[in-house]
């Protein structure tokens, strides 16, 4: 995992999609996001977040992959919470 500084407020970190750390750290992420949803919905809140994996890696020289990547292609994936 590798959590760069110069980046927006919603970025978490960058992780490597074939390390199994790496998957049980984005799993720990989701479950707390969905367990803080779960609280602000009990107490009636309509604030809620969710999880956005945005793949990176190597385009294999398709030009429809410029704009994202799809995880399945990608190697690493930057992590970011979001508002919904």
């Amino acid at each position: 995992m590798i959590i760069n500084e110069n980046r927006t407020d919603a970025y978490i970190a960058t992780v490597n999609l074939k390390d199994p750390d790496d998957q049980k750290w984005i799993e720990a992420i989701r479950k707390s996001v969905s367990e803080t949803n779960a609280f602000y919905k009990e107490r009636g809140q309509i604030t809620r977040k969710y999880v956005k994996l945005q793949g990176r890696g190597h385009r294999m020289g398709k030009r429809r992959y410029n704009q994202s990547l799809p995880l399945t292609f990608a190697e690493k994936a930057d992590v970011y919470v979001y508002d919904r």
